[in-house]
């Protein structure tokens, strides 16, 4: 897996931005930016990964990972919610391989789209 700022320079290139312009819309110095790229910087702030994500339209997830932190808004939801954060225990603890989670969330899905609250509140 790439580095974190060899990343960011791959999106920007792929997307035809150049620095200057690419650092002016997510709120940064192209200095920084460049820096970011060739890996002399720590990767940036939650706030930074998330305009570099919406700015190169790539997944923050990814960004995320690859800047070995985790996006701010999941940290505070499992903080919030006691039974999200055992769901995550119970699948760390399980050790439960990547197929098993992927069916997990596929029923998650199901779940979630036939659930009556939430198609209460498409239909508003």
């Amino acid at each position: 897996m790439k580095a974190f700022g060899e990343t960011i320079r791959d999106l920007r290139t792929a997307q035809d931005l150049g620095l200057r312009e690419t650092a002016g819309l997510v709120g940064i110095s192209p200095a920084y930016l460049s820096r970011i790229e060739r890996g002399k910087e720590r990767p940036p702030s939650p706030e930074i990964v998330k305009a570099l994500a919406k700015t190169l339209a790539a997944d923050p997830d990814v960004l995320f990972r690859l800047s070995s932190s985790t996006d701010p808004e999941i940290v505070d939801y499992l903080h919030e919610n006691q039974e999200a954060m055992n769901l995550i225990r119970y699948i760390k603890d399980a050790g439960l391989a990547p197929q098993s989670i992927e069916q997990l969330l596929g029923t998650a899905k199901e779940i979630s789209d036939n659930d009556p609250k939430k198609k209460r509140i498409q239909h508003r």
